[in-house]
């Protein structure tokens, strides 16, 4: 696949959204199923963490304030793809014994009552953490979505200010205070995602606008049998979990680095 004009301002975006958009077609190419749309998911997952963690590299003395134990970005909506979806429920299938996923699921439902029509901006709380945060850690680590891959701070006060000062939060969701990252790995994140939407979109004609996590996961625990054969066959079953980072804010476009 190539693209008929670029879809970023970068041309090192255009070129990883091509290699994620031909790596989709490759493993498409025989027919799709739900285990080839979780090993997409998983490839997209490596592939961001890896352009990532080779452009922090490149500033060794300036290195990320992100560790294990800080979670300030913990505590927000995040967008995911269907792949993605698909990614982390085998994994929780894979590493969580039968008690152990009930109580994952059990959270997963919590959270989503409690925040199903909430905006960005009220999601943005200390009160609403992210359902696979456990002791302050990720619980999926290993399978984390690929906006958290992208995610970075080279302050974590900063992050604990826009996250637990209401005055901080309004000036960082007004757009007037912002927490000094790298763009890189955001722009990773970002141009993965549309080679990946590219191909199921234009080539497969699946549903592809991204999903808000928590309502996404919930869908696919509730009914993991009929979900993935309903979005395979090119159906919505994600419909109620649409939102995610879809969205035409400038702001977000200028971050993740697209054209126009």
């Amino acid at each position: 696949m190539a693209l008929s004009q670029p879809l970023f301002n970068d041309s090192w975006q255009n070129d990883v959204a091509i290699a994620a958009a031909n790596t989709a077609l490759e493993l498409f190419h025989d027919g799709r199923t739900q285990e080839k749309a979780a090993a997409l998911g998983r490839n997209a997952m490596a592939a961001t963490s890896k352009i990532a963690e080779g452009a922090l590299a490149l500033s060794p003395d300036r290195p990320p304030a992100c560790h294990s134990g800080c979670s300030h970005c913990c505590y927000q909506a995040v967008g995911v793809s269907v792949p993605e979806v698909f990614a982390i429920y085998a994994h929780l299938r894979a590493t969580r014994a039968a008690g152990e996923l009930d109580a994952t699921v059990r959270r997963i439902r919590d959270t989503d009552d409690e925040t199903r029509g909430l905006t960005s901006a009220e999601r943005l709380s200390p009160d609403l953490p992210c359902p696979f945060l456990e002791s302050e850690r990720c619980s999926i680590y290993e399978a984390r979505p690929l906006a958290c891959r992208g995610a970075n701070s080279l302050d974590a006060s900063a992050c604990e200010r826009t996250l637990r000062d209401p005055d901080a939060r309004t000036q960082f969701l007004a757009g007037s205070l912002a927490v000094p990252c790298f763009l890189e790995p955001i722009r990773a994140f970002h141009a993965v995602a549309a080679g990946i939407e590219l191909t199921l979109h234009e080539l497969h004609r699946l549903k592809v606008l991204p999903l808000e996590l928590t309502a996404a996961m919930r869908i696919m625990m509730d009914d993991p049998e009929t979900v993935p054969l309903k979005w395979l066959a090119g159906e919505d079953p994600f419909e109620a979990a649409r939102g995610g980072d879809n969205t035409n804010d400038p702001r977000i476009g200028e971050l993740a680095g697209r054209r126009g």
